[in-house]
């Protein structure tokens, strides 16, 4: 149960940190009044919105997304009880998909998708290091 309870902190931190990072970001560069970036009505305005999102804005954006699958894959990877890594990388997965989903929705820059391509990994491999090798063990 407790490994369970693991993947649901995890997801819940990924997705508290993406939302306040990327509020933050829209504060800096808000929406045009009346844009609805979920209204396929608004797909037009909502391209020229993120034709001129400054450098700042996108870094954010993807920072957000990687900063985000660090600390909840790291909740995860040290609550679960066995295989911490796993589902630390379980977390990543998630994150991973989630920016995937992003990318296809709407269009990115090319910088912004691979360096969120090369984040992810790193972001992985940095959780793990900080992981206990077994904090159970014995137990």
């Amino acid at each position: 149960m407790r490994n369970v309870g693991a993947v649901v902190a995890g997801v819940l931190v990924v997705g508290l940190i993406v939302l306040v990072l990327q509020w933050v970001g829209s504060a800096l560069h808000p929406l045009p009044a009346g844009v609805d970036p979920m209204d396929p009505g608004d797909a037009t305005a909502f391209a020229a919105y993120l034709a001129t999102m400054p450098f700042v804005g996108w870094a954010l954006a993807g920072a957000s997304e990687l900063i985000g699958a660090f600390f909840g894959s790291l909740v995860a990877g040290r609550l679960a009880t066995t295989r911490q890594s796993w589902f630390a990388g379980a977390i990543v997965c998630v994150a991973l998909l989630g920016s995937i989903s992003n990318w296809v929705s709407f269009s990115h820059p090319m910088w912004f998708i691979v360096g969120q391509l090369v984040g992810y990994p790193l972001v992985f491999l940095g959780v793990t290091k900080l992981l206990p090798s077994n904090p159970y063990e014995g137990q």
